[in-house]
């Protein structure tokens, strides 16, 4: 299990989680941001320069560097790696490009802000945070059809796919910023509020099981479990992350306020291994 981090200040590297050793990676950009990974690819985008490189997993050779979204919220590989989605939190938009290539495929305007973006086990659909819009999409693969559009009460911060339905995190405007959590059946439109957190949302992560997801608000990172909406623990130390990813028994965090990156046991959360800490570090898991 290795896990790929990008720094301003450090560059790109890979790293087996259980070592401090680094493999760096050739990186040309002066803010390298929004990593990504599948079984043949790695992939990474700049923010200052709207550009990202995609690389062969097992040489580390180029395959292409392309034009990237500006203000990247987020990429996703697709899982035969012929496909790079790419969000834009300033443009509004989602691109679907050819890694062989670069070339731009497919665009679709996905809300105002969107926030995040998360593929489906099944590498068939995107799920997209709206923003600002107080909606969310599901987008089929590749060419970005939007197979469902979900209203939302408030502005949608982060979304997630569980078992056969979507978890929605959404930020509550009132005297104080507060996070409610709703869930719905896949084909649903009405979203049913599961709980309600104190403070403004950060990022979601649904656990492998599909019953349980991680959640980072202003009071730290939560368990939560998604048929009771119970709370299962917190850090208080890892308030408002804002990259999550879970696989097997390993979250990762990273998008902290504090510029850590740490892999966790989402089972026994006083188990950790710091990573990497800098400026504006983000991680993935190179599946």
């Amino acid at each position: 299990m290795e896990v790929m981090i990008t720094d301003p200040s450090q560059g790109v590297w890979r790293t087996p989680g259980e070592s401090s050793v680094r493999r760096p990676l050739d990186c040309p950009f002066p803010w390298p941001c929004a990593p990504c990974a599948s079984e043949t690819c790695l992939a990474f985008g700049c923010l200052a320069s709207h550009e990202c490189m995609v690389i062969q997993k097992n040489t580390g050779q180029l395959l292409c560097q392309m034009p990237c979204v500006p203000g990247v919220g987020g990429m996703a590989l697709s899982r035969c790696g012929r496909y790079l989605y790419q969000l834009s939190s300033e443009a509004d938009c989602v691109h679907t490009r050819l890694t062989a290539t670069g070339e731009l495929l497919y665009a679709v305007p996905t809300g105002v802000f969107p926030r995040s973006m998360v593929m489906n086990a099944s590498g068939q659909n995107l799920l997209v945070a709206g923003g600002a819009a107080s909606e969310a999409y599901i987008l089929t693969l590749p060419q970005l059809h939007k197979e469902a559009v979900v209203t939302t009460r408030h502005p949608c911060f982060a979304a997630g796919f569980f078992q056969k339905g979507l978890v929605l995190v959404c930020a509550v405007e009132g005297e104080d910023i507060h996070t409610a959590v709703y869930v719905l059946a896949w084909h649903s439109v009405r979203p049913r509020l599961l709980t309600q957190l104190p403070g403004q949302p950060g990022g979601l992560c649904v656990c492998p099981d599909g019953r349980q997801a991680l959640l980072s608000t202003r009071d730290g990172l939560k368990k939560l479990d998604l048929q009771t909406g119970d709370l299962l623990w917190n850090l208080p130390e890892w308030a408002l992350a804002m990259n999550l990813g879970c696989m097997g028994n390993l979250a990762l965090i990273s998008g902290a306020m504090d510029g850590r990156v740490a892999l966790i046991s989402h089972y026994t959360p006083w188990m950790q291994r710091e990573l990497a800490c800098g400026t504006a570090t983000e991680a993935c898991f190179c599946v």
